[in-house]
């Protein structure tokens, strides 16, 4: 099944490479990552919440953004590591989960990469920034709080 994954993957980028005559923009990188994935909104992330216990929120930012605040109950699964902790340790395809970062390129690229691996319960939010937007709680080891604006890496790495 990784086989199959590391397959499918390399052949998307050399589809994507080959047909490229100029290197692609930030923007343009950030909505091929969306390219056909529907986010949920913050409500659905509270309805699943209180409605599925087994619920498994994933935070895919860096460690080090999810130390700062994260959405209560997530845990940590950095993109690049998540698809392999997945394989790893979470053996049930039907899981239900959800995945954020913070403006969604991540947390679809995840999905994607998941749904490649089998997992077929696997939604993407659209953003901690909305998280906080919306005016949700946040968290970290200090507690919960509210938040107007955090500053934290972006998508590409960058502040």
């Amino acid at each position: 099944m990784i086989r199959s994954f590391v397959i499918a993957v390399s052949r998307c980028f050399i589809a994507l490479t080959a047909s490229a005559e100029e290197l692609m923009t930030l923007e343009e990188v950030a909505a091929a990552a969306k390219d056909g994935i529907e986010f949920v909104d913050n409500s659905y992330i509270l309805e699943r919440q209180s409605s599925n216990a087994d619920l498994m929120l994933v935070d895919v930012r860096s460690n080090g953004d999810f130390e700062v605040g994260h959405i209560p109950g997530a845990i940590s699964m950095p993109r690049g590591t998540a698809e392999f902790e997945f394989a790893k340790n979470v053996r049930d395809a039907n899981a239900e989960i959800i995945l954020y970062c913070r403006t969604g390129s991540r947390a679809s690229l995840v999905k994607k990469a998941l749904s490649a691996q089998g997992y077929t319960n696997v939604s993407a939010h659209s953003g901690f920034e909305t998280w906080i937007e919306g005016g949700h709680p946040v968290e970290n080891k200090f507690g919960s709080f509210r938040q107007d604006a955090l500053e934290q890496e972006d998508d590409t790495g960058s502040k």
